[in-house]
């Protein structure tokens, strides 16, 4: 495992790499404020397991075929296409595998924090139909 420190330009923050059954992660842990050395440790003891072990779980219960579905191709209008070239150009480069798995890793959470939102509107959906099923009962018995 390696963990490196570093300024991003706004806050302090850690990058973690590892590697686990041959499979390669990367995660961010911004601390903020520049840590001092026994912020470091606290968060090696204290939060690194709990973190690796998240990052493992999400991306050991999906594939990268769910993450990135692959495009329908069409034919696409010439000026179109030298548009999203352009596009393309001035976007960043991301360089490393570490910002690959930490892009992949922030799609992950994403998609699972989407589908907790989704459960609970749900959730709450079917307890007001409930709610108002009770009430119409209630109005049709005459009480």
């Amino acid at each position: 495992m390696e963990i490196t420190v570093y300024f991003d330009g706004t806050f302090w923050a850690a990058l973690l790499e590892w590697q686990s059954r041959g499979a390669y992660y990367a995660c961010p842990y911004v601390f903020g404020k520049e840590p001092k050395d026994a912020d470091i440790w606290d968060f090696i003891h204290r939060d690194l397991q709990g973190l690796v072990r998240k990052q493992e779980r999400l991306l050991e219960q999906t594939n990268s075929s769910a993450i990135f579905p692959k495009e329908k191709r069409r034919k696409t209008n010439p000026k179109r296409m030298q548009r999203d070239i352009a596009k393309a150009k001035k976007k960043p480069v991301l360089s490393t595998k570490a910002q690959l798995e930490m892009q992949k890793a922030h799609k992950l959470l994403k998609l699972e924090r989407k589908k907790a939102r989704k459960d609970k509107r749900e959730k709450e959906k079917a307890s007001q139909f409930a709610i108002r099923q009770e009430k119409r009962h209630q109005k049709h018995k005459g009480h």
